[in-house]
C-alpha cells in the first residue's frame, strides 16, 4: 500500500499554519484566492517566516510591506491586503514545491541561499519579492525535481 500524498495546495495550507490559521476549507486554487480575498492572517506569514528561516526584514520585503506595518498587523489583528495574500501564497507554493524536490528543510534552505547559474548566479531567495522571481524559483525546482536541471 503507497501513502498518497498531500496536494500542492493541501501542502500550502498546512506551511502557512494549517487550519488553525487558515480555518475554511481550502481544495484548490481558487479557494486559496478566496482566502487572499477575505483576508490572510499574519499568523500564516509568520508559519512560513519560521519555516523559510527568514527574517522580519526580509518577509517584509517578499510582501513588499514595512517591517512596522507587519507587525502592527500582527499586533492589531488585522488581515493582509490581497496583494499581500496573494504573495504570500506564492511563497508557500515555493515552499511546497521546495520540500518537494530536497525532502529536507535544511537542503533547501541551503539551495535558497546559494548562487544558482541557471538564475545567472543569483540566489533564489533573493528573487522571492517579484511575482516573476517566484515564478522562476518554481520552474527552477520544477526541472530539479523532474531531471531536466543538474
Amino acid at each position: 500500500m503507497t501513502a498518497i500524498r498531500k496536494t500542492s495546495v493541501a501542502s500550502m495550507v498546512e506551511l502557512m499554519g494549517g487550519p488553525a490559521v487558515i480555518p475554511q476549507l481550502v481544495q484548490n486554487e481558487l479557494d486559496l484566492l478566496a482566502v487572499a480575498i477575505k483576508g490572510l492572517s499574519v499568523q500564516a506569514v509568520r508559519a512560513l517566516q519560521q519555516r523559510l528561516g527568514f527574517t522580519n526584514k526580509e518577509m517584509s520585503t517578499v510582501l513588499g510591506v514595512s517591517e512596522s506595518t507587519l507587525t502592527r498587523r500582527e499586533q492589531t489583528h488585522r488581515h493582509l491586503t490581497l496583494d499581500e495574500g496573494e504573495k504570500a501564497i506564492q511563497l508557500s507554493a515555493v515552499l511546497a514545491k521546495g520540500l518537494e524536490v530536497f525532502e529536507n528543510e535544511a537542503d533547501f534552505h541551503h539551495w535558497l541561499n546559494t548562487p544558482n547559474v541557471a538564475l545567472g548566479g543569483i540566489r533564489p531567495k533573493e528573487l522571492l519579492s517579484s511575482v516573476i522571481g517566484r515564478e522562476q524559483v518554481r520552474d527552477i525546482l520544477g526541472r530539479i525535481l523532474y531531471g531536466h536541471y543538474s
